[in-house]
This record gives structure tokens, sequence and C-alpha cells, in this order.
């Protein structure tokens, strides 16, 4: 079994080599053969409820397929798990001969000393590696070439796509930089991350493309609590309130919006890019206690026993669905555009308020 502390990438402090002598029981976990996410959500929430006082061992003999989502998501829960517990040692074993993952960076991102680091494998025409950024860095990057933040993320987002797909043209390539960036940017402008990790695949054959995002953030609940006109009393609340368009917590009513920026912030990338997806795909948004995923079936709601500290992102593309973006983005715009009159026109913005205006726009055909 290999061992590891993600406080600690070398050896280990005296005090923590005795607390781990001093365990007695211990608590095995199975990384899931299913990389559905009800699997990888049930994994975390099982994780977070094995006691403090218990030796955590990881085994990943039967992990089968693993997708872009549950690689960032669960090396982040894993990396919060051990943080929130002092640090305490998690064992893994059976984690030898899965290739892939390795060679994508999972096991690195929770700081198994296994396979490659997060961003190392350059990555292909079907998938980016697991990879970690730091928004200093964009800033830095912005400041020195004298250009808005918002331009470096266009900038990257066409260069991550691109890498991607193969295609610098095409409805593929285009609809992939605009969901990238969309993300990106709400990262950049809400979250007060430190950083953000990100991951992608593309099955030609399957003709579907995820991309998975995350951040280290305030989360949604937190950054919309600035919105006076919003009634939130839980992550669950936030969360369906974001997924409206024209809800943000920095536009709202009685507030100074330089109309000329082009990169001001509407409210809209998260109902646009949650539009793209379920054309065929599905959306999750995930933040704190709570997620929903979203899809041409409808709503599903998630309630966890784990909490997630900041926001993170799958976005399914269904790439034999697409059509033009400017076709798309246009008609999801408009339809956008008549849940936000109404919102306008309303003094508060409940979370039974925003649940129905989001069930009722399941029936706009897509």
């Amino acid at each position: 079994m290999a061992k590891f502390n993600i406080a600690l990438e070398g050896g280990y402090p005296r005090k923590h080599k005795r607390y781990v002598r001093q365990h007695i029981m211990k608590t095995l976990v199975y990384f899931p053969q299913n990389p559905s996410l009800e699997a990888v959500l049930a994994f975390c929430d099982n994780l977070f409820s094995i006691p403090r006082n218990h030796k955590v061992v990881i085994d990943f003999a039967q992990m089968g397929r693993i997708e872009p989502f549950s690689m960032i998501y669960v090396a982040k829960i894993i990396r919060d798990y051990s943080k929130f517990n002092d640090h305490r040692c998690i064992w893994c074993k059976n984690h030898q001969n899965k290739n892939y993952a390795a060679h994508m960076g999972f096991f690195k991102a929770f700081y198994l000393d296994h396979g490659k680091k997060p961003g190392e494998a350059f990555g292909s025409s079907t998938y980016l590696p697991v990879t970690s950024w730091k928004l200093s860095d964009i800033e830095k990057e912005a400041k020195d070439n004298l250009a808005p933040v918002q331009q470096i993320i266009e900038s990257k987002s066409e260069e991550l796509a691109i890498r991607l797909t193969q295609q610098k043209y095409g409805n593929l390539a285009e609809t992939i930089t605009y969901s990238l960036r969309e993300i990106l940017r709400n990262i950049l402008e809400h979250s007060d991350s430190p950083d953000l990790w990100y991951c992608a695949q593309y099955w030609p054959q399957y003709h579907k493309a995820e991309i998975a995002i995350l951040d280290s953030g305030k989360g949604i609940k937190k950054a919309l609590s600035s919105n006076p006109y919003l009634k939130i009393e839980s992550h669950s609340d936030a969360i369906q309130q974001a997924l409206l368009p024209g809800i943000s917590g920095k536009v709202f009513k009685g507030r100074r919006i330089n109309r000329n920026d082009p990169w001001h912030n509407s409210g809209f990338g998260l109902y646009m890019t949650s539009r793209l997806c379920r054309n065929g795909g599905e959306f999750f948004i995930c933040s704190g206690d709570h997620g929903i995923l979203l899809n041409e079936n409808g709503k599903k709601h998630f309630q966890l026993r784990h909490f997630f500290s900041g926001t993170a992102v799958k976005m399914v593309l269904s790439t034999d669905k697409l059509g033009k973006l400017a076709e798309m983005l246009s008609t999801y715009r408009n339809e956008g555009f008549k849940i936000a009159k109404k919102i306008k026109g309303i003094c508060f913005i409940s979370a039974s308020m925003a649940s129905l205006m989001l069930s009722k726009d399941f029936k706009v055909s897509t």
C-alpha cells in the first residue's frame, strides 16, 4: 500500500507517525467501478462519513473507466478530507495498474506519488489532462500584455479547444471555446479562488465531449449574497438562482454598470452554457452541500453529505447535435431575455420561484 499526506510531499513528522501507529480501526473505501455521477458523489459522501480515529484505506482495484469530472472532483475531495482532518495520512492500494488515470495526473492531483503530475501530459486530439492554474498567473499575463484578463481567458479557452478537438474552426471547437470562456470568467470574476482545476475528454466515436472545471473559492451562495434582490437560505437556493439568466452577484438594479465594456458581466454565463449542454448532453453544477444536474429529461437535485468548498461544473456536449454556435446562442439568448424580463419585474427572487422558472424553461424546444 502507498501512503500520502497532502500537507507534506516528503517525510512525516514524528507526531504524525505516532498518530498513524495509534490507529486501531481500519476503514476500507472502494473507488467505484461505475464512473456515474451518482457513484462518484456517493464515494465522496462515504469518505467524509469515516470516523476521525479510523485508518483510511482507498482501494482502486474496482476502478474501471474514469472521466474528467470524476478525476478533478475526487482529487479535491481527498485533498480537502485530509486537510479538514488535521492532514491525516490516507493509504491507497491497487492503483499501480490504472495507467490512464495515472497518465492524466489523477493520482498526483491528491499527492499520491504515482503517474504524471497535473499538467505534465501535453494532451492530444482527445483529451486535456488534469491541470491546475493559478489565477494570479492569468492576471499577471494580462498585466504584462496590457490586456483585459477576460481577453487572456478568451485566448486560453480557444487554445484548449483547439488542442482538444484538433480543429481551429467549426461548431465543436467554437462551442467548447465559448463554454470554457464563460465558466472561467465566472471563476475569475466571482469566486475569489486562488486557483482552478480543469480536465477534458473528447470521444469522437460516441459524439460526446466532457469538460470539467472547479475552483476552491467562496462558492455560489456567498458570491450571490451581495445581490439584495435574492432570497437565499441554502446552497440549493443559490445554485437554482445562479442558473437563471440575468442573475448575478455583481449586476442588479441600482448597481452602476459600464455597458460600454464588452466584458461586463450580464449574469447569462451559466444559463447559456447549461442550455448548450442540455441539447443532448448534460450540465452539472455543485457548490457547498448541493448539486444540480440538468439534461433533456429535466432537473435532478443531489444533497451532499460532504461539503464542496468552491464550485464544480461538469459540461457534457452532444457533438452530433451542435448546430452553428451563433444560431444556437441567438435562440438561447432570446429565450433567456424573456425569462430575465420577468425577473426584472419581481422585487425578490425566491428559491421556489427560481425552481419554477427553471422547470418552465425545460418546456422550451431545444
